[in-house]
């Protein structure tokens, strides 16, 4: 009797989350196999970078301390030919990613904080063609890469020139999947001052890892259809998980504060809403 006393809270505390996963995930139980309009739409173009004007940007980049940040090498060619001239082609986002990484990997790790301002960032990152809309890296102010020593990847910060940024996905017509029993669109990235994230390189794979991501946020279509209807318009970025020779992701994201400031929903759901991330396989880029 002692022992199925104290199994009782367990049980119930697996109840309860196996009831917020049904609350949270009917489309996945009774999702039909239906396509949204624009989901088998063609990926937006991968632009030709600016090599030689993309290698001269990066050796004159130097941080406020006037320290160089990148040396040229038969390596780091190399390295940047893979980022963007592989085959398949990387997306213009994980082209964004690892070409942080490759830098991130030229400092030494007693450099404990690194901080690069327009206009030598703003060059690079036009050279490097990783937006399709060049006045986005123009609101970028700074950007800072520290080694806080409170995890093996160094931290990200970037700034903008405003309290908030948003960044029209795919030139504005977003991503469209099938998900959750209803047709999600993610339409817009938003970002705040002191947006932040991580980069890493998955353990058991060449995939590139990109999480603890703060301050960002994206704007769509999203929710659930089947034993309740529930509609959302804002999620927290999580992670993104950038599956290496492909143009597909895993995106982990949860209900974003935001959203229960500004849609209604019920007592319930804004009880338990923000407990369970989601993720989901699909196309990922801006």
């Amino acid at each position: 009797m002692t022992v199925a006393s104290n199994n009782r809270p367990k049980r119930r505390k697996a109840c309860f989350l196996v009831l917020l996963a049904l609350l949270l995930s009917p489309g996945r139980i009774l999702a039909k196999d239906n396509r949204c309009p624009g989901v088998d739409d063609p990926p937006p173009p991968i632009l030709t970078i600016d090599r030689e004007g993309l290698i001269r940007s990066l050796e004159s980049l130097k941080d406020e301390e006037g320290r160089a940040v990148w040396k040229t090498t038969d390596e780091t060619i190399q390295a940047i030919d893979d980022i963007f001239e592989s085959t398949p082609r990387k997306t213009k986002l994980e082209q964004f990613f690892q070409l942080l990484s490759l830098i991130q990997r030229q400092l030494p790790r007693e450099r404990n904080q690194v901080v690069v301002h327009p206009p030598s960032i703003t060059r690079v990152l036009l050279a490097a063609k990783v937006f399709t809309d060049p006045s986005f890296p123009k609101k970028i102010t700074a950007v800072s890469l520290t080694n806080d020593g409170s995890k093996s990847s160094p931290l990200y910060r970037v700034e903008f020139s405003s309290d908030e940024v948003r960044f029209p996905i795919n030139g504005g017509k977003g991503f469209a999947s099938w998900e959750q029993g209803m047709c999600q669109s993610a339409k817009e990235l938003v970002f705040y001052p002191r947006f932040s994230f991580r980069l890493r390189t998955a353990r058991n794979s060449k995939n590139l890892i990109v999480d603890d991501f703060d301050k960002v946020q994206i704007f769509g279509q999203f929710g659930t259809r089947g034993l309740f209807d529930i509609d959302l318009a804002y999620v927290d970025l999580e992670k993104v998980e950038f599956i290496a020779g492909t143009d597909q992701g895993k995106v982990t994201a949860r209900v974003a504060k935001r959203e229960f400031k500004e849609n209604p929903h019920s007592g319930l759901f804004r009880l338990i809403g923000r407990l369970i991330p989601n993720t989901a396989r699909q196309r990922i880029d801006w």
